[in-house]
C-alpha cells in the first residue's frame, strides 16, 4: 500500500466512486460525498457540500492532509449542464478553484478531471495543444477551471476524458446501467447519432492516475479515450447487442439542432507514450462491464 493519501472530491458520483474503488487497492483513499453515498469497504468518507466556501475547502484538506487531490465533482452530461449553467460554473469552476488553493496549502498534487467538450467538435482527433473553443455550458465550465489550475498550480495534471464507460452505484447509476435496466415504460430512450466521441472504460482513467502518481507527472494536460469513434446512439446499440438485450428500447434523437455531425474525439497518443498505458477498442471496454 502506497503512503500517498488520495482525497477524491465528488466521490459519491459515478466517476469519483469508481476511481475510489480502483485506486483504494493501492492507496489510502478518502472521498467526499453530498446527499447520498454507497459505502465502499476500503474507502474512508466525509460529508462535504461547501465547495462554494474557500475557507471550508482549505479546512477540509488541512484536516485530511492528502498527497493528492482529485477533483471529480459535478455532472458530465451536457444536456443536464445546459439546464443550469450557473450551477455548472459553481461546481466545475469555483469548487475546483477552491480545492486547488486548498491543495496548495498542504503541497498536494491537484488532478482535475476535464472533458472532451472543451473543444468545438468541428474536426475531431483533438490533441492536447489544439485550440479549445467550447460551445456548451459543460465545456465552458471545465475550461475555466483548467485555465485557473494551469495558471496557479505548480503541481497539477489535467485529464480530458472522452465519455467513460462503467457500472455506477444504486444511488448514482451510469447511463449504461439505466440502459440495461430501463424503467417500465413504453417511452424509448433517445440518443444522439451525430455527436462523435471515442469512449473508454473508466478503469483506464484510474490506471492513468496511478501512472501519473508513479512517474510523478507534473503540469501536464493529458487526453484519455478509446480507439473506437462512435455516436452515443450507435454505442447504445453496440452495448445492447453485446449483452443480448433488445435494441428497441433506444431511438435516434432527431432535432433541428443536430443539423451537422460534431466530432469530439481525442487523440491520446501522448498519454500512451508518457504513461505506458494501453489503448482499448470499444469491444474491450464493453468486456470490462
Amino acid at each position: 500500500m502506497s503512503e500517498k493519501k488520495i482525497l477524491i472530491v465528488g466521490g459519491s458520483g459515478f466517476v469519483g466512486w469508481n476511481l475510489a474503488s480502483f485506486l483504494s487497492r493501492d492507496y489510502p483513499v478518502t472521498l467526499t460525498w453530498h446527499r447520498t453515498l454507497t459505502p465502499h469497504p476500503r474507502v474512508s468518507t466525509v460529508p462535504f457540500s461547501a465547495l462554494h466556501d474557500k475557507d471550508a475547502c482549505v479546512a477540509l484538506v488541512q484536516q485530511i492532509n492528502p498527497s493528492v487531490v482529485i477533483y471529480a465533482s459535478g455532472v458530465s452530461d451536457p444536456v443536464r449542464a445546459e439546464k443550469d449553467p450557473a450551477q455548472m460554473m459553481l461546481t466545475h469552476t469555483n469548487g475546483a478553484n477552491h480545492m486547488l488553493i486548498a491543495a496548495d496549502y498542504v503541497k498536494a498534487k491537484s488532478i482535475f478531471i476535464s472533458s472532451d467538450y472543451v473543444f468545438a467538435g468541428i474536426e475531431g482527433n483533438y490533441r492536447e495543444t489544439d485550440t479549445t473553443i467550447p460551445f456548451n455550458a459543460l465545456g465552458k465550465a471545465k475550461l475555466s477551471a483548467e485555465n485557473f489550475i494551469r495558471s496557479r498550480s505548480l503541481n497539477h495534471v489535467v485529464i480530458r476524458c472522452a465519455p467513460l464507460l462503467g457500472r455506477g452505484t444504486l444511488d448514482h447509476p451510469s447511463w449504461l446501467d439505466r440502459l440495461r435496466d430501463p424503467a417500465p415504460s413504453n417511452k424509448k430512450i433517445t440518443l444522439s447519432r451525430k455527436q462523435i466521441h471515442n469512449p473508454v472504460h473508466i478503469r483506464e482513467l484510474a490506471t492513468a492516475i496511478d501512472r501519473v502518481l508513479q512517474y510523478d507527472v507534473r503540469n501536464k494536460v493529458l487526453h484519455l479515450g478509446g480507439l473506437t469513434r462512435i455516436s452515443e446512439y450507435d454505442l447504445a446499440i453496440r452495448f445492447l447487442e453485446h449483452f443480448e438485450l433488445g435494441t428497441d428500447r433506444v431511438a435516434p434523437f432527431d432535432s433541428v439542432l443536430e443539423y451537422q455531425y460534431q466530432d469530439y474525439s481525442l487523440n491520446f497518443t501522448q498519454t500512451l507514450k508518457l504513461l505506458k498505458t494501453e489503448a482499448l477498442l470499444l469491444e474491450q471496454s464493453l468486456d470490462l462491464l
